[in-house]
């Protein structure tokens, strides 16, 4: 199954921007496989989003600019308030009213966490809230954002499959001699929120041993992770050690059925300097680029009935994780009527 054949994924909030990347002037960006506009008025005010279209003759608003707080189209210069309704038709003679009409096709948007989040449909929820990354006893890290050829419930398939670790990552993080997981614990699903914990063994490589201050040469890590949406991931990663906390917070934003922006950040406990911070950068883009090798090399069709893949038992969060999004599907397109389309 595609992205696209799953209507209530777009109930969702998913990243678009870092926040300090949304300015005055227009930003594109692409979700669901269709174009869409954010700016800011002014450099003080929330970011606003919408279609990327004018609806006086389909020209693409994110080509315009923003003057006196309005997006002015560069086609014929009709400007929209932050509303998304348009105040002045330069062509039209004095006096004359603006039809009902034009305004923008307005889309949610806020911030948190130092993201730009749109939901392009009626959002079951709020932005996810993340306890570590509103603790400040953390540091929060911002580690990447890039599109990936690869689909995004391939990605967050990957990142719940603690088995992988030993061969995608043999080269950093992996341990191919220690191949198995141990206590795989999956909580009973509350909603379509999976979540389990495993214990299992890394390497520490040179850079990790600054990283961690672990001086062995394998260690093993306990990690507790979940799904606070179908397309986000949270792992709460624990070195008994020394008692270090190292969270991984990953999201999919379905740029179409076959690309994703891949967004990954940390919250540590920690409180590591510059310098220690852009160590552990580096190791974790390392990490996500192995995946993303193999990842961008598989179709993007998820298959979410059980019976299309071998399943064994260190699969047991993947496999739940495809009954979520055969729970999602299963909704089709109907409307419900404690939902509807909700825009500015």
């Amino acid at each position: 199954m595609l992205v696209s054949e799953i209507p209530a994924l777009r109930e969702y909030w998913y990243p678009i921007a870092y926040s300090s990347e949304i300015v005055v002037a227009p930003r594109p960006f692409r979700i669901f496989g269709e174009d869409y506009v954010a700016w800011r008025p002014a450099a003080d005010q929330p970011v606003r989003a919408s279609v990327d279209q004018c609806p006086h003759r389909a020209a693409r608003l994110s080509k315009g600019w923003v003057s006196d707080g309005c997006l002015t189209c560069p086609y014929h210069g009709w400007r929209f308030d932050r509303t998304g309704s348009c105040v002045e038709i330069p062509a039209n003679e004095p006096g004359l009213p603006i039809p009902p009409r034009a305004r923008l096709r307005s889309v949610l948007v806020g911030e948190r966490y130092g993201l730009v989040w749109v939901c392009v449909g009626a959002p079951r929820a709020d932005i996810p809230v993340l306890p570590e990354a509103e603790d400040p006893a953390y540091t929060l890290i911002h580690e990447m954002m890039e599109t990936w050829a690869a689909s995004a419930p391939r990605i967050i398939d990957n990142a719940l499959d603690a088995a992988h670790l030993a061969f995608v990552h043999r080269n950093t993080i992996g341990s191919s001699a220690s191949p198995r997981l141990n206590n795989l614990e999956m909580e009973p699903r509350t909603g379509l929120n999976v979540q389990y914990s495993t214990t299992y063994t890394t390497r520490v490589s040179e850079q990790q041993k600054r990283n961690t201050g672990i001086t062995a040469d394998f260690t093993t890590r306990t990690t507790r992770a979940e799904i606070p949406n179908p397309l986000m991931f949270r792992g709460v990663m624990e070195y008994p050690e020394n008692g270090l906390i190292h969270v991984l917070f990953k999201t999919c934003t379905p740029v179409d059925d076959g690309h994703t922006l891949f967004c990954q950040w940390i919250a540590r406990n920690d409180a590591p300097d510059e310098e220690k911070q852009q160590g552990i950068i580096a190791v974790d883009q390392q990490v996500q680029a192995e995946d993303r090798a193999l990842l961008e090399g598989i179709t993007p069709e998820f298959p979410i009935e059980i019976t299309t893949e071998v399943h064994t038992r260190s699969d047991r969060m993947t496999l739940e994780y495809r009954k979520v999004l055969a729970e999602l599907a299963a909704e089709g397109t109907q409307v419900r009527p404690d939902r509807e389309w909700v825009r500015f």
